[in-house]
């Protein structure tokens, strides 16, 4: 099993970062491999909400909330991903003084595959470090200039992880 912690310093009120991650089908707008996502049935935030993203070579995967503290922590499952068994992400907020908060997204991921799924976890692993760093710093970026980066969020230069 995979587990990763990644976080995020963001210079603005805890209030206004739990507002954007909130919006749950802007992650497009922060999460490069995600092309469109949008929020299917009637509940669009909280418990039962389930989005639905369009990744880049055409692969749509589907998720659904199982756990929402509103203003501080969310948590859900992601279904359909490819190599992947089981998958689970909890994401809070934690103020730091008025004016920044520490996002923090902590992942687990079951792949499939038995003994060939354990051998792929390193270089799963690594990659998913660098997309969650580059998620991070694009989020950060938008939220502290009011629009999503125009380039590639590999450019943008690393987000610091602690405030």
């Amino acid at each position: 099993m995979i587990k990763l912690s990644t976080s995020v310093c963001i210079n603005a009120p805890a209030s206004v970062v739990w507002e954007r991650l909130a919006a749950l089908e802007d992650i497009q707008l922060w999460s490069e491999p995600v092309l469109r996502a949008t929020c299917d049935g009637p509940v669009a935030r909280g418990v039962g909400a389930e989005r639905t993203c369009e990744l880049a070579g055409k692969l749509t995967i589907k998720e659904r909330w199982i756990a929402w503290d509103e203003g501080r922590a969310f948590k859900y499952e992601g279904f359909g991903i490819p190599f992947v068994k089981r998958a689970s992400n909890v994401w809070s907020v934690h103020p730091d003084g008025a004016q920044q908060a520490l996002l923090v997204s902590e992942a687990e991921i079951e792949l499939k595959g038995g003994l060939i799924g354990t051998l792929l976890e390193p270089a799963m692993l690594a990659r998913m470090r660098r997309m969650g760093a580059q998620s991070l710093a694009s989020f950060k970026y938008l939220v502290e200039n009011g629009h999503p980066y125009k380039g590639h969020h590999a450019d943008l230069p690393p987000a610091p992880t602690e405030c």
